[in-house]
């Protein structure tokens, strides 16, 4: 079984420990995962974690722009400008992006 703790912020990966127990326990025990190239971390939206969509480079998401929930926010969060996105983002590079989907309002979101 898979364990983890919060530090003494009650933080976990810098996630703030605001879900229920039996939420991340199926996150953690029961969600497949994905495989990031440095630290998985998993998006929420609307009270909940997203749904993992798949892999995706600037070709697979600039038609969808209108589809996320906060674009220039979710950059901001990996450390990336949105401007930059068309120039680094590439599926399989060395920053790929990681496409979540909201399980209630259907917004999108991406990790890098």
């Amino acid at each position: 079984m898979f364990e983890f703790e919060y530090d003494e912020e009650d933080e976990f990966a810098g996630i703030k420990n605001t879900y229920p127990d039996e939420m991340l326990k199926e996150l953690v025990e029961r969600t497949p995962g994905y495989h990031g190239w440095q630290q998985e971390f998993w998006l929420a939206h609307c009270g909940d974690f997203c749904v993992f969509i798949g892999y995706v480079g600037w070709n697979d998401i600039k038609d969808r722009l209108d589809e996320f929930a906060n674009l220039e926010e979710d950059c901001e969060n990996f450390g990336i400008r949105n401007s930059d996105l068309a120039k680094c983002l590439q599926k399989g590079g060395h920053c790929q992006g990681y496409l979540f989907r909201c399980l209630h309002c259907g917004k999108l979101r991406l990790w890098g």
